[in-house]
């Protein structure tokens, strides 16, 4: 099977993709550069590969290359999204950020084309869903592969055995997730006027959704049960 996952620069997705490819059995390309696309593979085994939202090669490019057996759309709030790529200095590679956020809006809009949605923050709260939707697309998940027990050695051992060209080819680079395991402390940035006030302009609706998310996300806590002593 092959799994493609697509999301934006600082949206998490390198870490999604780290957490698929806990499987040993398998190979994965856990973050493709921005400037290459999805690379053809001649490997009968088991592959996820992971690639960024860009001006530089559409989703087409990527599927019509990799040629996925299923695709997920990996989405993170795009006010945590924003403030976190605009410190990065890779931010306005492969297109100006400005840009990159208006076309993950029309990837937003046209979502039902992916076989999954994925939201960061589900995946960080590790929620049970995750690891169920993953299973339904076929791809094996299981609950410890929250930590990142098979590290970068043992993923680059297997791209070397069975894809060896890959490594003359195309860079292979791990992103810049941090830490051994998943975890949410990244997941809520401070909230920014500016940063509202441009999203709504370069994407609405992506937007106004996360911001329905979020008051769900409020109401279930306000209502939640209080235990007592």
């Amino acid at each position: 099977m092959r799994l493609l996952v697509h999301g934006m620069q600082s949206s998490g997705a390198t870490s999604f993709s780290m957490f698929l490819a806990q499987r040993t059995e398998a190979l994965a390309l856990v973050d493709i550069p921005n400037n290459f696309a999805a690379p053809r593979l001649s490997t009968p085994l088991d592959v996820v590969a992971k690639v960024v939202i860009t001006t530089a090669y559409p989703l087409a490019v990527h599927v019509d290359r990799f040629r996925p057996d299923r695709t997920i759309l990996f989405l993170r709030d795009p006010r945590d999204n924003y403030v976190s790529l605009r410190s990065k200095p890779y931010r306005n590679y492969a297109g100006l950020m400005r840009e990159k956020f208006r076309l993950l809006e029309g990837i937003f809009a046209e979502r039902d084309r992916y076989d999954a949605v994925i939201h960061y923050e589900d995946f960080v709260a590790r929620d049970p869903d995750v690891i169920a939707t993953v299973r339904r697309l076929g791809w094996m998940a299981e609950e410890d592969h929250f930590a990142f027990r098979r590290l970068h050695d043992d993923i680059l051992r297997m791209l070397w055995e069975h894809e060896p060209a890959l490594m003359d080819d195309m860079e292979v680079v791990f992103g810049n997730f941090r830490g051994r395991e998943v975890t949410d402390r990244f997941r809520d940035q401070p909230a920014d006027a500016a940063v509202d006030a441009a999203l709504a302009e370069l994407c609405p609706r992506l937007l106004a959704y996360y911001r329905d998310r979020s008051g769900a996300r409020h109401r279930s806590s306000r209502s939640a049960p209080v235990s007592s002593a």
